[in-house]
C-alpha cells in the first residue's frame, strides 16, 4: 500500500510546482485545456470515420447493464488512439471536435461532448512519487467522499492510487519501460489519472496521448488515463469493483506502458497484449474469458492479426500470447519476457528497431531458435483440444470451433476425395476424418496439397484414440506444399484431424489503413486453396 500523508489543499496551481512530493498524496487543483483549431476546408474519409466513432463512443447509454449483459465490455483507448492517429487528416469544425474528444477530462465546460469534467475548476488531485489521481466532488463524474483515515482524501482515491501504483510497479519490475513523463501537464511531469463516470457510456476506461508525436518518428509518447470513478455493479455488473479496477488498471497502464515504446503500433498487437497482461497480474478475475468467443480458439478461419472497430476479435487475441508464455516461460519479476522482448523489438524510440507487430513476433520467435510459421501450426492445432492444450483451459472451459469438414470413412466410403478451403493469413481451417463401423483398414493416408511453404503453408495432423493422449505430428511438406503420410487408424482410433495453416506474414504495408491488419497492410496471401484428401488402407 501506498503510505499516504495529510494532504495540502492548494488552490493557485502555480504552488504545485514548489511542493516536493515523496510518495505523499497532495491536493491541487487541476488545469485546464488547449483552445481549439481554426477552420478548415474537408477531412478524410478515414479520419472523419475515426471521429464519428469517437461520438459514439462518448454517446449516453440508455442502460449500461443491458449493454454489457448483451455484448462484452470494451475499453476505449483504441478508438481515441485512431482518431488521434488521424487527427491531423481532419478540417475545420472536425478537427475542434476531434481535439475537445481528446483532451483530457479537466476540459471540462469546453466539451460540449460531454466527455470532460461540467466544473473542472473545482477538480482536485491527489500525488505519489509516481502519479497524480484527479477527481471532482459533484455531478455524475463525483467520488465517494468517504475518508475512514480523514486526511482529507477520499478513499476510493487512495485506492486508485494504491492500485495504479502497485500496478506500475510491477511491470517496472518485469522491465517494461515506464510510461514518459508528460511535460508537465496535468500539474507536473508525473503522469496523470482521471476519475469519471465513463461506466455511463459502457467502457472500463481508457488511456490515450496528447502528445504531438510526429508520423515520421521516433514515435513513443507519454500517456495519461481515465478509470471509472466507482465501478459500481449497476454498470459493471461483472465481478466487484476492486476487480474492476484491478483489470482495468493493469489493461490500461500497459496502453501506457506501450505508448513508450511505440504510439504508432498496430491496434490489434496493443490490444491483444494489454488483455493478456490483465491476466497475468490478476489471473483470478478472469474478465478477459468473455472475449475468447471471438478468438481463434474459436474462430480460427478469421486472420490473427485484424483489428476489428465494431467488434472485439483483438481482445480475444490475447490468447495467442497465453500459448507463447506457457511455452516460452522464461520470467522476470514475475512476468513471462516473450512478449517485453516483443515490444522491445517494436521500438520506435530512438535508436529502436521499429518493427511493426508480426515483425516482432517473427523476430522473437527466431531468436527463440524456431519461426512464427511453425509455432502458429502448432498453435492452431492445440485449439482443437484446449483443455488438454492450455494451463486453465478444461477449468475455464475454453470454447472449440467445429471443424471445416467432417467425413466418416467406413468399408463402403474408404477415400474422402480432395477437400478444399480457402484460408487467409494467420488463420487454419481443420478436417476430421472419423472412423466408421466395419473399416478394416488399420492405417489412413493423409494427403495434402497447399501453397508453397515460402506463402506460410503449413498442416498438422493429429490422431486421437480411444485411450490415452492425442499423438501430433507436423507434416514435413515440400517446398512446393504437399505432402503424404499414414497415420494409425485402427480400432482404438477414434478420429484423426487435419489442420490446415495458412502462417503468411506478407504484406504490402500501408496500403489498406482502414482494414485494420498489421503495418495498415493488405496481405499477399489471402484466400489461398488448400486441399486434403484422406484414404483408408490396409
Amino acid at each position: 500500500m501506498v503510505r499516504l500523508s495529510g494532504p495540502v489543499r492548494l488552490k493557485p496551481l502555480a504552488l504545485v510546482a514548489s511542493l516536493a512530493v515523496t510518495a505523499a498524496l497532495v491536493v491541487a487543483p487541476a488545469p485546464g485545456a488547449s483552445a481549439d483549431p481554426g477552420p478548415r476546408t474537408t477531412s478524410s474519409p478515414a479520419a472523419a470515420r475515426a471521429l464519428a466513432d469517437a461520438r459514439a463512443l462518448f454517446a449516453p447509454a440508455a442502460s449500461t447493464y443491458a449493454r454489457r449483459a448483451a455484448a462484452p465490455a470494451k475499453d476505449a483507448t483504441m478508438v481515441l488512439h485512431r482518431l488521434s492517429v488521424l487527427r491531423n487528416e481532419l478540417r475545420g469544425d472536425d478537427r475542434a471536435a476531434a481535439n475537445r474528444i481528446l483532451a483530457r477530462p479537466t476540459d471540462g465546460a469546453n466539451d460540449p461532448d460531454g466527455s470532460g469534467y461540467l466544473h473542472p475548476e473545482d477538480a482536485e488531485r491527489a500525488c505519489n512519487d509516481l502519479l497524480c489521481v484527479h477527481w471532482v466532488d459533484q455531478t455524475s463524474d463525483k467520488v465517494s467522499q468517504k475518508d475512514a483515515d480523514q486526511n482529507g482524501i477520499p478513499d476510493y482515491v487512495e485506492t486508485v492510487a494504491d492500485v495504479v501504483t502497485d500496478v506500475l510497479d510491477t511491470y517496472a519490475a518485469a522491465g517494461y519501460r515506464a510510461p514518459e513523463p508528460d511535460e508537465d501537464l496535468g500539474g507536473d511531469a508525473r503522469m496523470d489519472i482521471y476519475l469519471a463516470d465513463v461506466g455511463s457510456q459502457g467502457y472500463y476506461g481508457y488511456c490515450n496521448s496528447d502528445q504531438d508525436i510526429p508520423r515520421n518518428g521516433p514515435h513513443d509518447g507519454w500517456a495519461y488515463c481515465v478509470l471509472d470513478n466507482d465501478y459500481s455493479s449497476d454498470q459493471f455488473p461483472t465481478n466487484d469493483a476492486l476487480k474492476n479496477l484491478e483489470v482495468t488498471a493493469a489493461h490500461e497502464l500497459f496502453h501506457a506502458v506501450q505508448f513508450a515504446y511505440d504510439y504508432y503500433e498496430d491496434a490489434w498487437f496493443m490490444e491483444a497484449t494489454a488483455t493478456w497482461a490483465e491476466d497475468e497480474l490478476y489471473d483470478d478475475v478472469d474478465d478477459n474469458l468473455q472475449y475468447l468467443s471471438q478468438s481463434p480458439l474459436a474462430r480460427p478461419a478469421a486472420s490473427m492479426d485484424r483489428f476489428d472497430y465494431g467488434g472485439v476479435q483483438q481482445y480475444g487475441d490475447w490468447i495467442f500470447f497465453r500459448y507463447l508464455t506457457e511455452h516460452f516461460p522464461d520470467a522476470e519479476g514475475g512476468l513471462p519476457t516473450i512478449v517485453r522482448s516483443m515490444w522491445e523489438r517494436a521500438d520506435s524510440a530512438p535508436g529502436g528497431d521499429d518493427d511493426y507487430s508480426v515483425q516482432a513476433i517473427a523476430h522473437e520467435l527466431a531468436a527463440e531458435g524456431t519461426s512464427l510459421r511453425s509455432v502458429f501450426a502448432d498453435f492452431a492445432d492445440a485449439n482443437r483440444r484446449p483443455g488438454l492444450s492450455y494451463e486453465e483451459g478444461a477449468a475455464n472451459h475454453y470454447p472449440v470451433a467445429s471443424p471445416a469438414g467432417r467425413t466418416t470413412l467406413s468399408s463402403g466410403h474408404r477415400d474422402s476425395g480432395v477437400l478444399t478451403r480457402k484460408v487467409d493469413h494467420l488463420a487454419s481451417s481443420t478436417f476430421r476424418f472419423t472412423r466408421g463401423s466395419g473399416l478394416a483398414a488399420r492405417t489412413v493416408k493423409v494427403q495434402v496439397d497447399l501453397p508453397p511453404t515460402s506463402r506460410g503453408s503449413a498442416a498438422v495432423v493429429t490422431v486421437h484414440s480411444t485411450s490415452g493422449q492425442p499423438e501430433t505430428t507436423a507434416l514435413a511438406l515440400s517446398s512446393q506444399g504437399d505432402a503424404s503420410k499414414a497415420f494409425a487408424f485402427g480400432s482404438g482410433v477414434t478420429y484423426v484431424e487435419v489442420t490446415l495453416v495458412n502462417a503468411s506474414i506478407r504484406y504490402t504495408c500501408g496500403v489498406a489503413p482502414n482494414a485494420g491488419f498489421s503495418c495498415d497492410g493488405r496481405s499477399m496471401d489471402d484466400n489461398l486453396r488448400m486441399a486434403v484428401r484422406a484414404q483408408a488402407v490396409r
